[in-house]
């Protein structure tokens, strides 16, 4: 058994898709023949990242029916945040209690550090994740993230020590202030798979993703 830190995951999958328009979701929105959410859940399960908490929140049932192949993997726990429309950080503070609340349910030791992922990332990929946590074991700073380009990306890693300081964050941001409490204690891993920053927030983007021109989208905003 390996006695390596553990680093859990968290998919935020619960916001309103404001930006999509129409009243689309973009998580469901079909990619490759499935949701377009599948396609990060599925590269968090082929990475380390153990376990995976996914947060719901806008349109719940919809998105849960979406991820029913996996809900009975042993490694995932669905979460509904009833809070969603009060922004990202109670999605975020969701999360790190529901993944707390399942270590000490099952009599496990809670996870070293938690990788926050955003749902609307597709080309994220397995070796990526397995990076990030790599960087950590190795660098042994508190905040790992990826660099798109000399951009800070997403996901972004933090370690347990850091998690009451995230559940403090308010409104519609993710871990923006703690990493930059933090600057100095963060790990850049640079990245040449452009394509994995890509988020397909917007019907423009989504567009570009099935006309095979992902690179005319947006990149992520940084956590």
């Amino acid at each position: 058994m390996s006695e390596e830190p553990v680093s859990a995951a968290i998919l935020l999958a619960a916001g309103t898709s404001s930006r999509m328009g129409a009243g689309r979701h973009k998580l469901l929105l079909p990619l490759a023949g499935r949701p377009l959410l599948q396609h990060c859940l599925e590269a968090i399960l082929g990475s380390q990242a153990r376990p995976l908490v996914i947060v719901l929140g806008h349109r719940a049932e919809e998105v849960r029916a979406a991820l029913s192949d996996y809900a009975a993997h042993p490694a995932v726990e669905v979460v509904v945040n009833p809070a969603y429309a009060q922004g990202m950080s109670t999605s975020l503070r969701c999360g790190l209690q529901a993944l707390l609340a399942r270590a000490a349910r099952l009599g496990e030791p809670p996870p070293a550090s938690a990788l926050i992922f955003l749902g609307d990332q597709p080309f994220i990929s397995s070796r990526l994740i397995d990076r990030l946590i790599a960087t950590w074991r190795s660098s042994g700073r508190r905040i790992v993230a990826p660099s798109y380009g000399g951009k800070r990306g997403n996901p972004v890693l933090f370690t347990a020590d850091l998690f009451p300081e995230l559940e403090q964050v308010e409104g519609d941001e993710g871990g923006r202030r703690v990493i930059e409490r933090h600057r100095s204690e963060l790990a850049l891993v640079e990245v040449e798979e452009r394509l994995a920053a890509y988020d397909v927030d917007t019907w423009e983007a989504y567009q570009a993703v099935l006309e095979g021109q992902p690179g005319q989208g947006q990149d992520n905003v940084p956590l």
